[in-house]
C-alpha cells in the first residue's frame, strides 16, 4: 500500500529525514518509535502529503503521493496530528462533521447521511454524550477521541497518528490504543502512529519502526525489533525486555539509577 524508497527532507537546509525507506502494506498496524529530534513527526507529515520530500519516492498503491490531488490524498490518508488548534470554539458534531468535508461537490451542503455518520461513529467510541459540548470543555482524552471520531468519519483506508495517547493518563491511553486496535482488525484500516510510549506500541501493533539520525534503524514484527541491545543502542540507554505478565507481549523495562550514555 504505501512504497517508501530512500526519502530525505530537510528544513532550511536542515537535514531532518536521510534516506529513510520502508514498505507498509495494507491492513499493517506500525508503531513508530525512536529518541526525540530524529523524524518521526516529519516523516508522518510527508506520508500525509503535507509535507513533500526533497529526494525519494513515497508510492501510495504504486502511485507516487504526488499524482494523487489533495482532495484524493483526503479520501485515502487521515491524519491526526500531534496538536490541532481551531480558531473557533466549534460543537463536537461540528468538528468531527468536517471528516466529510473532502466528500462535498462545489457548494454542496453536508448531508443527512454524513450527519448520521458522525453520530454512529461518535457512538461506536462512547462518546455521544459530549457531542453537543465545545471544544474548550474537553478534557484532554475526550479531545483526542474527538480527532479520532473526525478520522473515522473521513473513511479513508490508512490513518496517521502522530501520538495519539501523549499528555493522556493509563486509562485513556490504553483505551486509545485499543480503538486503534479495534479498527486494524474489524474495519480493516492500515494504521501508522508515533509513540513515545514503547510498551503500548509494543502492545497493539503488529510492526514496529525504529528511527535513529532520520531513518530507520529497524523495521520487523514487534518480537524482532523488541530486543535489548537493539533498543540500548538506539536509545543510549541500557534496557531489557521482559514479558508482560498479564498479556504475555515483550515489554521494556529499565534500571533508574543506571546513567544513560551520551
Amino acid at each position: 500500500m504505501l512504497k517508501i524508497s530512500d526519502i530525505y527532507f530537510g528544513y532550511n537546509s536542515k537535514p531532518v529525514l536521510r534516506g529513510l525507506s520502508c514498505e507498509i502494506k495494507s491492513n499493517d498496524f506500525v508503531g513508530i518509535i525512536g529518541p526525540n529530534g530524529v523524524g518521526k513527526s516529519t516523516f508522518i507529515k510527508c506520508l500525509s502529503g503535507f509535507l513533500s520530500q526533497d529526494k525519494g519516492s513515497i508510492l501510495l498503491n504504486n502511485i507516487p503521493l504526488q499524482k494523487y490531488s489533495k482532495l484524493q490524498l483526503a479520501q485515502r490518508i487521515s491524519l491526526v496530528a500531534q496538536q490541532s488548534y481551531y480558531e473557533f470554539d466549534f460543537k463536537v458534531h461540528q468538528i468531527v462533521l468536517m471528516g466529510r468535508f473532502p466528500y462535498l461537490k462545489f457548494w454542496q451542503s453536508y448531508s443527512r447521511k454524513d450527519k448520521l455518520r458522525v453520530y454512529k461513529v461518535l457512538a461506536e467510541l462512547d462518546i455521544s454524550h459530549i457531542a453537543d459540548r465545545k471544544l474548550s470543555e474537553l478534557s484532554g482524552g475526550e479531545f483526542q477521541l474527538v480527532m479520532i471520531a473526525r478520522a473515522l468519519v473521513q473513511e479513508t483506508d490508512i490513518l496517521l497518528f502522530d501520538e495519539p495517547a501523549s499528555h493522556l493518563d493509563i486509562h485513556h491511553q490504553i483505551r486509545i490504543f485499543s480503538i486503534l486496535k479495534k479498527m486494524n482488525i474489524q474495519a480493516n484500516k492500515t494504521i501508522i502512529a508515533v509513540s513515545h510510549n514503547i510498551n503500548l506500541a509494543a502492545e497493539y501493533c503488529d510492526k514496529i519502526l525504529v528511527m535513529k539520525n532520520g531513518t530507520h534503524a529497524y523495521f520487523d514484527k514487534v518480537e524482532e525489533v523488541m530486543q535489548s541491545d537493539k533498543l540500548s543502542q538506539v536509545f543510549h540507554t541500557p534496557v531489557k525486555i521482559a514479558t508482560n505478565p498479564f498479556t504475555g507481549k515483550p515489554m521494556l523495562t529499565y534500571n533508574y539509577h543506571s546513567t544513560p550514555k551520551d
